[in-house]
């Protein structure tokens, strides 16, 4: 076992440890600093924090590297109380002008199933309304917002939201669904919303999806629309999955995948959930998703694109397998150059503060730091990288995903 494969190892059993007194220091040849940047680059060295202290694994870490968890937290708690101010005139707004709203994602995690809003950072406001109240919703954020000028490309970018709105630090989007209008995945919008339950965020009256609903469209986040991408979305159901133990229908869980035609895409999360995370899913709603069964090879597949960061259908796109194919090098630089420079709007939906920033460079570099990160194995950059191993993998995961046998 490399020591990555063991720094990731450990990090997944610290973070799925949350009963006091059973931490452990791991193999002792896993490198506890390796620990906390795989933790940091996933947006979890808060969680990982709280978790460390929870067990008493403390003790384990070296001094810097528990220094960088402690700033991260404090940091983070910082950053989200700050968020969820600004969020709450939003969401009175909404309320006061008689629009439904239900909080999506980080908003509605942070404080629902995390319990603090330092373990949930959020980078945009994700909320849902009503097809026939978007409008009217749209009208009210465009009140509020510093700026919002959308160009044809930002109006059609997405068709499940508005371009999003820049309101003081916050990037709100508007959706009116949880998943693409095309595709293999459908789902009753008003479904959502008869099943809908009264919650709190920011202070204010909104509503959240029901547990079933919630767990459901957090598989779909991470293996439909993400690409089986990001620890951090795989914590989510995990959490989800413990805040709800004993409020969560797994059977309906089960029928309502079916019928969205979403069984492979939750099935796969969940038991991503399970073995990585120690999420305590019932076996006869995994047998139910999967008949016989996850091949072991996909799911070992799915695993490391969890861990690697990219997801299987960035490995399989046109752009990648463009910067891997075989055109000069100083023609691969220049498309590479063309995903690190964008327009100033773009760059504001990808970093919101941006947007008024009279420092953009400061921005283009954090972005080229990104892309170097994410695609420099396809230029060569990073040769022998750990997710060259991902590509032969990636079309075993998509067809697994896809073809929808058993």
């Amino acid at each position: 076992m490399t020591d990555h494969a063991s720094a990731a190892d450990l990090l997944l059993r610290r973070l799925s440890d949350r009963r006091p007194g059973t931490g452990d220091r791991g193999p002792a040849t896993t490198d506890w600093n390796e620990v906390v940047d795989i933790a940091a680059d996933a947006g979890l060295a808060p969680l990982l924090f709280r978790r460390l202290k929870q067990s008493g694994a403390r003790a384990w870490v070296p001094a810097d590297g528990w220094r960088r968890l402690r700033k991260a937290y404090l940091e983070s708690a910082g950053e989200g109380m700050r968020l969820h101010r600004e969020l709450g005139p939003v969401l009175q707004s909404l309320r006061s002008s008689g629009i439904r709203v239900i909080a999506l994602k980080g908003a509605y995690l942070a404080e629902a199933v995390y319990g603090d809003v330092a373990l949930r950072p959020m980078h945009d406001v994700d909320l849902l309304v009503p097809t026939a109240e978007l409008p009217g919703a749209a009208a009210v954020l465009r009140g509020m917002s510093r700026v919002h000028e959308p160009t044809e490309d930002t109006e059609s970018h997405n068709p499940m939201h508005l371009p999003p709105f820049a309101i003081g630090d916050l990037s709100v989007e508007l959706h009116w669904t949880i998943v693409y209008p095309t595709g293999p995945v459908v789902v009753d919008a008003t479904g959502l919303w008869d099943r809908a339950r009264p919650a709190n965020v920011a202070g204010v009256e909104v509503l959240s999806l029901c547990p079933e609903d919630l767990l459901l469209n957090q598989c779909l986040h991470l293996c439909y629309h993400h690409g089986c991408i990001g620890l951090r979305y795989l914590c989510d159901i995990a959490e989800t999955v413990q805040r709800f133990s004993g409020d969560t229908d797994w059977a309906q869980v089960a029928h309502r995948a079916e019928e969205w035609g979403a069984t492979r895409y939750v099935g796969l999360a969940l038991h991503l959930a399970a073995r990585m995370l120690d999420a305590e899913v019932p076996d006869d709603a995994l047998e139910r998703l999967v008949p016989g069964g996850l091949d072991p090879e996909v799911l070992e597949v799915a695993r490391k694109t969890v861990l690697a960061g990219i997801p299987y259908d960035k490995w399989l796109s046109p752009a990648f397998l463009g910067l891997r194919g075989h055109a000069p090098l100083t023609q691969k630089v220049k498309r590479l150059w063309k995903r690190v420079f964008l327009s100033r709007e773009a760059m504001a939906s990808e970093y919101p503060a941006s947007r008024n920033s009279r420092h953009l460079y400061g921005y283009h570099a954090r972005r080229l730091w990104f892309v170097i990160r994410k695609w420099g194995p396809a230029l060569g950059m990073m040769p022998g990288h750990k997710w060259e191993q991902n590509l032969s993998g990636s079309t075993l995961l998509a067809d697994w995903l896809r073809s929808g046998k058993p």
